[in-house]
């Protein structure tokens, strides 16, 4: 069975080293800019148009997802923390959702 991991972690420079060590282990991911609602609605509006994001203003946070079958997500997770120091060195967060149905090529 699949697994879809989801992280939200810092943008730095160890976030990169960290993915693309994970990329050389075959780990294979989608990688996006995040922002919180928080920071998103800071500048008191109610809304945020598609200007907004086509600026291409750099984001805080990366979000990032990992299909993987389920006998090699507990290694994903180790290097992720290893390489996070536990979400203490580098913030952010972990998610993992069982996927009941999944089709493509990762």
């Amino acid at each position: 069975m699949k697994a879809m991991l989801f992280a939200v972690l810092e943008d730095v420079h160890a976030t990169e080293e960290m993915l693309k060590g994970l990329a050389k282990e075959g780990f294979n991911g989608t990688v996006a800019g995040a922002s919180s609602v928080h920071r998103a609605f800071a500048g008191g509006g109610a809304s945020l148009s598609l200007s907004d994001f086509a600026e291409g203003v750099k984001e805080p946070n990366l979000t990032v997802f990992f299909i993987v079958d389920e006998e090699r997500l507990p290694l994903l997770q180790r290097r992720i923390r290893e390489a996070t120091g536990a979400f203490k060195e580098i913030h952010g967060a972990m998610m993992v959702i069982p996927l009941a149905s999944y089709e493509g090529s990762f």
